[in-house]
């Protein structure tokens, strides 16, 4: 498995480049494309921050971080990891100060005659503005330059909108990447697949035959020493309003006309629209906010959320959210969606389930199970269809069992060559595919509709349900479903 091959020659600057992001996503992913001999030979990665360190420093820590990130051991392929590492440079540079960015100019030269140069943001978003007015100011944008920003982007809707517009007067739109890594995933990709190109999925996807779907991002580290930032963001702007409403989107989207970055933009924005609004009230009845308390994580002893850290002061930001979503158009009509994400659950994994009605008739003296489709996100790959088997018996009557049909992605293929969410849309970028990037416009619906969660919360004092560390959230969230009659499937299929 691997890309087709079309390399372009560019210059990557990344700004935050001696970050965490940077060392643990960044830096592995292009790494792995090096490994694929999917990087030009003049592309160059320049790395930039307030730190004070030197290129060879970078260049050290820089390898540490494929040591502990990259999908394939570096040591194991030497000529590789040092051809990868001497693209690598490094200034330091502070985001706010003018004078700073004429070392930057100098260090880029002149714009390569067939290449462009990728500003990547690995900001908080309160310097998406500043960086982007330097650079113009500096003389260092021009029709070929692309922007890579990071979620969140903004705080709200009406900081989203001046961000968007502020970028947008200094990049050309179709140059601005915004990036949701969930989207890079295979599986995730792999969901258009498995909608548009079988023939016996699709005239099944509605509320006909589906009873209800669940998106769960289950997190089992803390908050930690970010306890700071995540006191301002909470998990429904880091998590709800970017990554679980991009996989809403792509599961109850329409069919697109073609498969291009426009086409499929606009009908996930056509989604985003149909989202009944959750506000005043309702946010009582159709979202859980929840706060880890201490508990046992992995057979380790962890702090609640309120001593993380650097400020362990008392709050009540949540790091849990559930909520049953609806959507308001004739192929989704009366089937819920439920959302549910965390930090410090019982375990770390991510998955889509599809769960199919059941049939209107069995002809079978024992009940039957209704078929799931489980897309698992991570850690690994993967699609099953939980179907309906016979079990091998002598009895004379048919006992039937519920059996995943695997169709992992591991099983097929080597993991080194599976793309990760950071490689596949960071070659993107290089290669000027923005299909799987945000427009503004998603963005901003997206915005809108957890705006209104927001207010209800604040309005009607929704309080925070406090859950252990190590367990999968609050009672409040398996009420949320009880109520309907459901249950949340709580990775049931790991280990099959």
């Amino acid at each position: 498995m691997s890309f087709s091959i079309d390399k372009k020659a560019c210059r990557l600057v990344l700004f935050g480049g001696n970050g965490d992001l940077s060392y643990r996503k960044l830096l592995p992913a292009l790494f792995n494309l090096e490994r694929k001999n999917l990087l030009a030979d003049e592309l160059e990665i320049i790395g930039c921050s307030r730190a004070t360190i030197s290129a060879e420093q970078f260049r050290e820590e820089a390898r540490q971080g494929l040591v502990e990130n990259a999908t394939a051991d570096p040591n194991s392929t030497p000529e590789v990891t040092q051809r990868f590492l001497s693209r690598l440079s490094f200034i330091a540079l502070d985001a706010t100060q003018p004078a700073d960015y004429a070392g930057l100019k100098q260090l880029l030269g002149k714009p390569a005659s067939n290449g462009c140069v990728i500003y990547y943001l690995a900001t908080p978003p309160g310097l998406f503005v500043p960086i982007c007015e330097q650079l113009q100011s500096a003389g260092m944008v021009n029709e070929q330059s692309r922007l890579v920003i990071e979620k969140p982007i903004g705080y709200n809707l009406a900081s989203s909108i001046e961000i968007n517009d502020k970028v947008a007067s200094i990049f050309q739109e179709n140059n601005i990447y915004r990036i949701d890594h969930y989207m890079g995933k295979s599986a995730v990709q792999n969901l258009l697949a498995l909608r548009f190109a079988n023939v016996m999925f699709e005239p099944l996807w509605n509320h006909n035959y589906i009873d209800h779907v669940q998106i769960t991002v289950s997190e089992s580290v803390g908050v930690g020493n970010r306890k700071s930032f995540y006191d301002n963001v909470g998990a429904l702007r880091d998590m709800v309003q970017n990554h679980l409403l991009q996989l809403l989107a792509l599961i109850a989207m329409e069919p697109p006309t073609h498969l291009t970055p426009e086409a499929l933009k606009h009908e996930k924005i056509k989604v985003f629209r149909s989202l009944r609004a959750i506000e005043g009230k309702r946010t009582r009845y159709n979202t859980v906010r929840g706060q880890y308390s201490s508990g046992d994580v992995d057979g380790e002893k962890v702090p609640a959320y309120n001593k993380e850290g650097d400020n362990p002061m008392p709050s009540d930001t949540e790091s849990f959210v559930a909520i049953k979503a609806d959507i308001d158009n004739w192929r989704w009509s009366g089937v819920p969606f439920y959302l549910r994400t965390g930090k410090r659950l019982k375990s770390r994994y991510a998955e889509i389930d599809i769960q199919f009605k059941n049939i209107h008739h069995s002809i079978f003296k024992l009940p039957t199970q209704a078929n799931r489709l489980i897309i698992r996100l991570q850690p690994k790959d993967s699609i099953k269809l939980l179907i309906m088997n016979q079990e091998p018996s002598l009895s004379g009557a048919l006992n039937l069992v519920a059996d995943p049909l695997n169709l992992s992605f591991y099983d097929q293929y080597d993991p080194a060559d599976i793309p990760k969410g950071y490689e596949r849309l960071l070659y993107d970028c290089i290669i000027g595919d923005s299909t799987l990037f945000m427009s503004r416009f998603e963005v901003e619906e997206a915005w809108k509709w957890t705006d209104t969660i927001l207010a209800g919360w604040e309005e009607y004092e929704v309080p925070v349900e406090y859950y252990p560390a190590g367990t999968m959230g609050p009672d409040a969230a398996e009420q949320l479903l009880a109520k309907d009659g459901r249950k949340w499937f709580n990775n049931r299929y790991d280990n099959d």
